[in-house]
């Protein structure tokens, strides 16, 4: 028989023979006959045929992860005479398989490519993940499964929840196959997703003041990116009443709601780092990925969410991390309610922007400038302060015409220094209280 896609012969089981059903699994299935040459010629296998059949199950089961058990089996058959073995291999519902040694790398991945036994490229794996996961990033297989939790196991520690084995399984940390999701991997201290926070002075991105890129488990990025941006999130004091109340740049809420935010909806398919700049006037967060299908900025506004990766939501949820599905937006929008600036969430190709406004670069900067008034409107302001008034007693005041008194009066409305109304059929004025 011709050696193609789903059958192979070998005079021996070797490596390249187990290789061969590692591929067969990982690809369509297929036959293995041991015993006959690469041409043809059938030699049988020597020595004991029942030892030799439970070396062959015990080698491939043992060194395959997740268990192959029920994807293969081994039988014996007479050709021309002489015992053969037939390894039969069926595809396999976990793929990709790998060498338990290896892992998920091109050395521990094998394919069919025609009739050859070819290791598997990343790009192969990456594309086998994904055609076998649900469709969502962080239920997909993990490439890396050499990984650990310390920062996890003390996040949940904290919080009084339980992280074993079995709630690793109930998060989808853990997959039924008994391998990682890529859940596992970006809350594992092996994350490989960073963030770049940047602090500019000005307002835009031409000078550098500080920057910073935050790695390891996502919950240790929230702590010292939160942390980071507490350092120069800047705190003005007002006096109310008898009481001295502070007043940072940006609600705290508000940067802890719009870090987070980026983490729950970015596209962890896209590689590259979560964006954090701040610049006199405003916070940024940019995330990769845009906003979900069918979410639309007044949506967003009003709590409605679609989260793009819905088990690290709730996993957010269960820690207090977030306080509830789809209340982050609001609650970033609720602290600003008072302060007569608003966050703002444009639209940007590719990615999602959350910016916060400072609350106290607003304030300082919406300040009226102080009015210079002329002798002649000071004059004006000193004689009838807390009276009305008419431009006949303005031009009496001053020594001048009426119509030379008119136009001091409206370059003082100009200024907001008067206030004019109709009375009758003429105006008066009152000087204004700045």
């Amino acid at each position: 028989m011709i050696e193609n896609q789903t059958y192979e012969q070998k005079r021996e089981f070797n490596q390249k023979a187990k290789n061969t059903m590692l591929a067969f699994l990982n690809t369509d299935g297929g036959t293995l006959c041991l015993g006959i040459d690469d041409d043809g010629s059938v030699h049988g296998v020597d020595g004991d045929i029942d030892l030799e059949t439970r070396k062959i199950v015990t080698s491939f089961r043992d060194s395959v992860t997740p268990d192959p058990s029920g994807y293969f089996k081994v039988e014996t058959e007479k050709c021309e005479g002489k015992t053969v073995i037939v390894v039969t291999v069926e595809q396999g519902s976990a793929i990709p398989y790998c060498y338990a040694a290896h892992g998920l790398v091109p050395q521990g991945v094998y394919v069919r490519v025609g009739s050859n036994t070819v290791m598997a490229t990343r790009e192969h794996i990456r594309q086998m993940i994904k055609d076998n996961g649900a469709g969502q990033f962080i239920s997909e297989l993990s490439m890396e499964q050499d990984l650990t939790f310390e920062y996890a196991d003390k996040v949940f520690a904290e919080r009084g929840v339980k992280f074993g084995e079995e709630q690793k399984q109930s998060l989808g940390l853990l997959r039924p196959d008994g391998r990682y999701s890529n859940l596992a991997l970006i809350l594992s201290d092996q994350c490989p997703y960073t963030t770049k926070a940047a602090i500019f002075e000005g307002l835009n991105k031409e000078k550098f003041k500080d920057r910073k890129e935050f790695t390891g488990s996502l919950f240790k990025q929230i702590e010292d990116v939160h942390a980071y941006l507490h350092v120069y999130n800047r705190v003005s004091a007002k006096i109310e009443g008898m009481y001295r109340v502070d007043y940072p740049d940006y609600p705290d809420i508000a940067i802890r709601e719009a870090y987070v935010n980026t983490l729950i909806h970015r596209d962890y398919y896209i590689e590259g780092s979560v964006l954090v700049s701040m610049f006199d006037d405003r916070l940024e967060f940019m995330s990769l990925g845009g906003a979900m299908p069918g979410v639309t900025h007044d949506l967003m506004l009003s709590g409605v969410s679609v989260a793009r990766n819905e088990k690290l939501a709730q996993i957010f949820y269960r820690l207090n991390i977030i306080e509830a599905f789809g209340t982050g937006i609001p609650r970033i929008f609720g602290v600003y309610e008072d302060s007569g600036v608003k966050p703002k969430i444009p639209v940007v190709d590719g990615g999602f922007l959350i910016s916060i406004p400072n609350r106290n670069y607003f304030i300082q900067h919406s300040k009226k400038p102080s009015v210079v008034a002329s002798p002649n409107e000071q004059r004006v302001l000193d004689a009838f302060s807390g009276a009305f008034f008419n431009k006949e007693e303005a031009a009496e005041l001053l020594g001048i015409s009426a119509n030379g008194a008119y136009k001091v009066v409206q370059q003082m409305q100009k200024k907001g220094l008067l206030h004019a109304e109709k009375s009758g059929r003429k105006w008066i004025y009152s000087v204004n209280k700045l």
